[in-house]
């Protein structure tokens, strides 16, 4: 059997891709996550370790498993499984994107990129009710 193991530096990447694919910065990521930008940083880099609620928080900013973000797995899946095989929403997404011009993936790219970012801050502002309603009981 396998052991899983903790890779900060394969964590840090795989935190970096996520956030540049949502097209927001290290300083906002760190804002976001009411931390220091150079602490974020240093995670990207895979400098330092996270506590468990870092973790969970940036999980929850970019809507990514603990499993993917600590292992890289989803599913029960590596991340070199995952780029084997795509899973049917994104080859869906992929022969939609083959069917327009350039111009208008880049736009579609801008659109979803968009709506990530609104449901990463839908997100966070969820957990901040929750927190807030937790702390008056």
């Amino acid at each position: 059997m396998e052991k899983d193991t903790y890779d900060r530096k394969a964590a840090g990447i795989r935190i970096r891709e996520k956030r540049r694919q949502l097209g927001i910065t290290m300083k906002e990521a760190a804002e976001r996550l009411g931390r220091v930008p150079t602490y974020y940083a240093d995670i990207e880099r895979g400098n330092c370790g996270m506590s468990v609620e870092t973790m969970i928080a940036i999980s929850r900013l970019y809507h990514m498993s603990l499993d993917y973000l600590i292992l890289g797995k989803e599913d029960g899946r590596t991340d070199a499984e995952m780029v084997k095989e795509p899973s049917e929403e994104t080859e869906a997404v992929y022969q939609l994107l083959n069917n327009v011009s350039k111009r208008e993936r880049m736009y579609a790219a801008k659109v979803l990129r968009t709506f990530l970012i609104a449901c990463s801050d839908v997100g966070v502002k969820d957990e901040e009710l929750h927190n807030d309603s937790n702390s008056r009981k």
